[in-house]
């Protein structure tokens, strides 16, 4: 008895870890662009085609222009936070299969 419920605390546990962990992958583009809105001339374009392709649902398109905006443009640490944290959702995107 003891050992069937310790398998289903287990059980709801990580059922519970992957639901609440896997539900902060939505890239909100918006906020990405209102945090990087001071980016200009190729970096601007860049993050652009690179957000159209997020709200497409093309996260393997998106990938390279983010981590070419990230090493290429002079960023604060709060846009660098951003954008870090928008490459990483989009890794777990393109590890989902998406």
């Amino acid at each position: 008895m003891k050992h069937r419920l310790l398998t289903l605390v287990a059980v709801v546990s990580f059922a519970l870890l992957a639901v609440v962990g896997c539900s902060d992958t939505k890239i909100d583009t918006a906020q990405v662009r209102a945090g990087l809105q001071s980016l200009g001339g190729a970096q601007k374009v860049q993050l652009e085609g690179a957000l159209t392709a997020i709200d497409a649902g093309r996260y393997k398109d998106a990938l390279l222009p983010l981590r070419k905006v990230a090493f290429s443009a002079k960023l604060d640490s709060n846009q660098r936070k951003i954008l870090g944290d928008t490459i990483t959702k989009v890794r777990a995107h393109i590890g989902k299969g998406q």
